[in-house]
């Protein structure tokens, strides 16, 4: 039972690593307490066990502002919206008691502990559209090994997190392999600090002026009817007075109308800006109509809408959507259940992936709504061609909780794996300009209606990680798992059976 709970404490720690803790250090302390504990257990039973109390502690934690949106926005009651979440974060922990069980039975070792981690992270990630939140390389932003993030991503710095977070125990138990995996640790530690001394990508031109509008619009009364005029005049008043030469960017669904129910006044606000050489993206709702029915997608358009040749449209519909909040799984049999499960616009059609990015003001953006950002792999296949990363959200469903923090936190490590600037436009915070290295530039602060006013450098290049992905590392994870694999084989005993 003490280790048991040792587990749980380790599993609580994982979270305090990211924002708006940010301490860091605890992020080695929570995986090295993690892999002693999965040391000790007398059985993969048991490691598993072990494992699920370390992934109940991180997910209870760590996200458990889930219950938020249910509560105060989806009509959910407290009693209802509490063991949801518990559910929610006893699914998510059951990656992490396989990851514990998977590697005592493969040998124990740090090699298997990191391969299996970060297979599995790579797992959740996909699997039912994915839920790729808490990798632990997240909380390493502002740390030394950060420069590790251009060569291999998120998926890089997990690996390199776990690895040599095991290594410190490992190396008090005999055995070849604990010199194997302090010589890895090592070789990480040489190559986060060579990383420091390479560039990938380049300016591009000029600075660019933007203006990045924060609403703050509660999310009580954003949806009703009653606000689509108030909520007209809040981003009108915002955005009259912005200087000449200037990208302009308002939130995911600034407007909680279809563009085509507001053409007239969406088009008019992008021409005003037309005329003093700038330009408007904004988060919009958007409906379609074809032989096959009505479509409703959650989209981002760059207004106006076409070029003075009337080409083609300039908006990108959201991939990634979030199951519940942007569509119900099983809709014909939950629908009604209850009101979470009828949340405003939790009708969205997914949009293709052969979507282009848009071009504005003679830039070429990489557009991303929202959730969207969290997909390593989706930001650098579409940042090949981009000058800057642009992502919208509407946080304001998770209010004062530690979420919208995370997601930031988040959002800063695209730019640092694909060496671009990134501009995030929000309802409510956090609104904020990002460079090339992950570092933030300006921000405005949380639940103020305001502009940020500021810059980007447009940027050209590719990185390891842009041109390889993941599967690098997940080649490298499975070489890890192979001395241990091809080890178990050997030990099986052999039989003779005489007739």
């Amino acid at each position: 039972m003490r280790h048991r709970l040792l587990a749980l404490i380790a599993g609580l720690l994982f979270p305090l690593a990211f924002a708006p803790y940010d301490l860091w250090p605890l992020l080695f302390v929570s995986v090295a307490a993690g892999f002693w504990c999965q040391q000790q257990a007398s059985s993969g039973k048991e490691a598993f066990l072990r494992g699920w109390l370390y992934g109940l502690g991180m997910f209870g934690f760590g996200v458990s502002w889930v219950h938020v949106s249910m509560n105060d926005y989806g009509y959910m009651p407290l009693w209802m919206a509490i063991p949801f979440t518990a559910i929610f974060a006893a699914f998510l922990a059951l990656f992490y008691g396989l990851t514990f069980s998977l590697s005592w039975r493969l040998g124990r070792s740090a090699l298997v502990f990191a391969g299996i981690w970060l297979l599995l992270d790579w797992l959740r990630g996909w699997l039912l559209t994915g839920f790729p939140w808490l990798y632990a390389g997240y909380a390493l932003i502002d740390t030394p090994l950060a420069s590790l993030a251009p060569l291999g991503g998120v998926w890089l710095l997990t690996l390199a997190t776990v690895l040599l977070s095991a290594t410190l125990i490992q190396l008090r138990q005999p055995g070849t392999l604990r010199w194997v995996a302090a010589g890895l640790s090592v070789l990480v530690l040489i190559t986060a600090a060579a990383g420091h001394l390479l560039t990938f990508t380049h300016a591009n031109g000029p600075q660019q002026k933007v203006a990045l509008v924060q609403g703050n619009i509660p999310q009580d009364l954003k949806w009703q009817i009653s606000m689509r005029g108030e909520t007209r005049r809040i981003y009108h008043e915002l955005t009259r007075d912005i200087p000449a030469d200037t990208l302009v960017l308002w939130p995911e669904s600034a407007m909680t109308e279809f563009y085509q129910t507001i053409t007239d006044f969406i088009e008019d606000e992008g021409n005003q800006l037309a005329d003093r050489n700038g330009a408007l993206i904004t988060g919009i709702p958007w409906r379609s109509v074809s032989d096959a029915g009505i479509t409703y997608r959650n989209s981002i358009a760059a207004i106006p809408l076409r070029d003075s040749d009337g080409g083609n449209e300039r908006v990108y519909h959201k991939q990634k959507l979030v199951p519940f909040g942007e569509y119900v799984p099983m809709q014909s049999l939950i629908r009604g259940l209850i009101p979470f499960f009828d949340l405003p616009m939790s009708g969205f059609t997914p949009g293709d992936p052969s979507q282009p990015n848009l071009t504005v003001l003679g830039h070429t953006v990489a557009p991303f709504i929202c959730y969207e950002i969290l997909y390593p792999q989706l930001v650098a296949s579409r940042s090949h061609d981009a000058d800057v990363l642009v992502t919208i959200s509407n946080d304001a469903w998770f209010g004062t909780s530690a979420g919208p923090l995370q997601h930031f936190q988040m959002a800063r490590l695209r730019a640092r794996e694909t060496g671009r600037w990134l501009l995030r436009g929000t309802n409510n915070g956090v609104t904020a300009v990002i460079d090339h290295q992950g570092r933030i530039v300006d921000a405005l602060p949380q639940f103020e209606r305001d502009v940020l006013y500021s810059h980007y450098q447009p940027r050209t290049g590719i990185t390891p990680f842009m041109a390889l992905g993941v599967w690098p590392w997940l080649a490298l994870s499975v070489l890890l798992l192979l001395p241990a694999m091809l080890g178990r084989k050997k030990k099986q005993p052999s039989y003779n059976i005489k007739e």
